[in-house]
């Protein structure tokens, strides 16, 4: 199962944000590039094992 995220903010928001969703049992997957300090962030469920 994948989350995806409009992340709107610096790298170091960024990598806090990603941080938080491994914690939560997201691991990053992806970032698509949109806009200037804007990305579409890509999660998987860990235990969904795809």
């Amino acid at each position: 199962m994948y989350k995806v995220v409009e992340f709107d903010g610096n790298a170091a928001a960024m990598q806090k944000f990603c941080n938080d969703q491994a914690a939560e049992g997201y691991l990053f997957v992806q970032a698509v590039y949109m806009t200037t300090y804007k990305w579409r962030l890509f999660f998987n469920l860990a235990t969904d094992g795809n």
